[in-house]
């Protein structure tokens, strides 16, 4: 019987000898393939074996030549391939041109002309392809057991002494936005955000955590200073500057043990080299620390989650959006989603980025059935185009607690947390499913840990207060309260248009004794989001911090008949416990 493999090699018989070098190759350098080696041509029977390795098959990689699209058996395996929709990658073994039977289903596909220059660069150009369809490149053991760089324990130890020495560990601080539009920050911080995701592939760098790095954005204090706080030896850092078009990225490399750079460079271009930027980055920082890299690792520093440029500029805008959780940016974050997805359709983040939006605003603004519906949708196409992602799993979970699916919905935030243990969102989603089933403990502890990820997401530290709150913590629920008034007001200056934040911090001025100001930020908040359901929820929490418990009835009133029905969220919020045995609160927050 068949085993099914990730890739399916289709070629002519006439081609046998030099595909099957080029199989050799390809399973040298870690792709499972299935290929029939009995010699296919236009009369042999089409066996069901060949029908399931490739239902089962990631990718059909296409041996492109004259016989081959002359196969009457090859031009089943591609029209089968397209029509379930699947990954084909055409491979020329020489100059061929494509028949008309083949021409639609082969439209709009990269095509790697292997015949054309550097067998091994075309080698390289397979394998980069192959990998960004999703399909998982591991070197086979045996080749990983001859390699050089393998040495005993102690050996091992003593060689990477040399490269990076003990506590020799790495943070990349936030890069400055230099440009003249401030609004670009997304971008700045999209990019540093990107090149700790690919250092963190290399396993003989120690990295420091990203939101540990991140807290340092803005603050400008000398290096020696942050390296020690972080416990880091070696710091990278720069500068973003980006023009309509153009870009340019300044990076250095310091060890603040010698007090020398080891690495500096420039580099300029127009968006679309953004991708060669951040490759480069990355390898020449290896580079630096004079590391040795696997082969599964040197692919990783190359992989790309979308080749076109502009869709990944809005993704990064969406992200940017998505997390202030108002009415107003949940929306602008849908459609930037939206169209980097009509740009790339197999852009596996912006599917993922997009589910979450519509999780968002079906659990907190609008309980309209197409946002649940969408959100489950595009999580499962995010997975589809990317099995390893852990913001498409986190956005799984998020659709799966829509759907009161909850151990599913706890089980796909758990394997995000697994791929991504920094990944803040999952762990606060996970504690959001937690707290709504009354499930306080591992609530409080998941809510801790995103204060402890990302301490400038102020919603971690109200959660931690809230559910505190509702354990009878008082003193840990006080001090979270403190964080947020500290933490709100520097926020605020760098995002005055965020409503909801400045809403939760009219409460947290409610609670510190100061009306005044309180109702002064929750009046401009409401007029920055009128008729927001989740703005009015807060306003009534403002309400009640302020003793104003009649105008915090009619609050969640409106919220309710402007879409909020997060009846289980509501029946635990402490911030509500002084009107809770209100008749008119009994009656508001009953199942409708």
């Amino acid at each position: 019987m068949a085993q099914t493999a990730d890739v399916f090699l289709s070629y002519s018989r006439e081609d046998k000898a030099r595909v099957l070098d080029l199989a050799a190759r390809l399973r040298a350098a870690g792709v499972n393939i299935w290929i029939d080696q009995g010699g296919i041509d236009g009369a042999a029977l089409w066996g069901e074996s060949i029908v399931r390795a490739l239902e089962g098959a990631k990718v059909l990689l296409l041996m492109v030549t004259p016989s081959a699209v002359s196969s009457h058996n090859v031009t089943k395996e591609v029209m089968l391939t397209s029509e379930r929709k699947g990954h084909i990658l055409p491979v020329h073994l020489e100059p061929t041109t494509i028949p008309l039977g083949l021409k639609y289903p082969l439209a709009g596909i990269q095509h790697i002309e292997y015949y054309n220059g550097d067998p091994d660069e075309n080698l390289q150009a397979i394998l980069h392809s192959l990998d960004v369809l999703g399909v998982r490149i591991t070197p086979p053991q045996a080749a990983v057991a001859s390699n050089t760089e393998i040495r005993p324990t102690a050996a091992a130890a003593a060689l990477a002494a040399e490269s990076l020495p003990e506590g020799g560990k790495v943070a990349v601080l936030p890069f400055d936005n230099i440009s003249p539009d401030p609004e670009t920050d997304y971008f700045s911080d999209g990019l540093t955000e990107e090149l700790i995701a690919r250092l963190s592939l290399v396993s003989e760098i120690n990295l420091i955590s990203r939101w540990a790095s991140m807290q340092y954005k803005g603050r400008g204090q000398d290096v020696h200073a942050i390296g020690t706080a972080l416990g880091a030896r070696y710091i990278v850092g720069g500068g973003v500057r980006r023009f309509q078009d153009s870009v340019r990225v300044t990076v250095q490399l310091v060890d603040i043990a010698t007090n020398l750079q080891l690495w500096g460079s420039t580099y300029k271009g127009k968006l679309d080299d953004i991708f060669d930027i951040q490759e480069q980055v990355a390898q020449q920082i290896v580079e630096a620390l004079k590391l040795k890299l696997s082969f599964s690792e040197r692919l990783s520093l190359t992989k790309r989650h979308t080749l076109n440029a502009e869709a990944y500029d809005l993704y990064l805008r969406g992200q940017d959006q998505l997390y202030r959780l108002t009415k107003r940016s949940v929306e602008y974050a849908i459609q930037l989603f939206e169209k980097a997805i009509e740009l790339d359709s197999r852009y596996a983040s912006a599917y993922a980025g997009c589910s979450s939006a519509y999780g968002q605003m079906y659990q907190l603004i609008a309980r309209e059935e197409r946002y649940r519906e969408l959100a489950q949708e595009l999580s499962f196409k995010a997975l589809m185009y990317d099995n390893n992602l852990p913001e498409a799993y986190r956005a799984m979970g998020l659709s799966y607690f829509l759907w009161g699916k909850l151990n599913e919905a706890a089980a796909s935030c758990s394997k995000a947390i697994e791929i991504d243990p920094d990944d803040f969102i999952a762990h606060w989603t996970l504690g959001r499913i937690y707290f709504t089933e009354s499930k306080l403990e591992p609530a409080l502890e998941l809510f801790r840990r995103v204060a402890e990820i990302k301490p400038s997401f102020y919603a971690g530290h109200l959660d931690v207060a809230q559910t505190c709150m509702s354990l009878g913590r008082q003193e840990e629920a006080e001090a979270a309260y403190h964080r947020l008034l500290d933490l709100l007001p520097n926020y605020l200056l760098q995002n005055p248009d965020d409503s909801r934040a400045r809403l939760i911090y009219a409460s947290m001025l409610g609670r510190a004794g100061r009306k005044d100001d309180a109702i002064r930020e929750g009046t401009k908040a409401l007029v920055l989001s009128p008729g927001d359901p989740v703005m009015l929820y807060n306003a009534a929490c403002m309400y009640v911090s302020l003793g104003e418990s009649s105008r915090a009835i009619e609050a969640l009133r409106q919220a309710i008949e402007a879409g909020y029905t997060n009846f289980g969220w509501m029946q635990n919020d402490p911030d509500l416990n002084s009107i809770r045995d209100n008749p008119e609160f009994v009656a508001l927050i009953q199942p409708r």
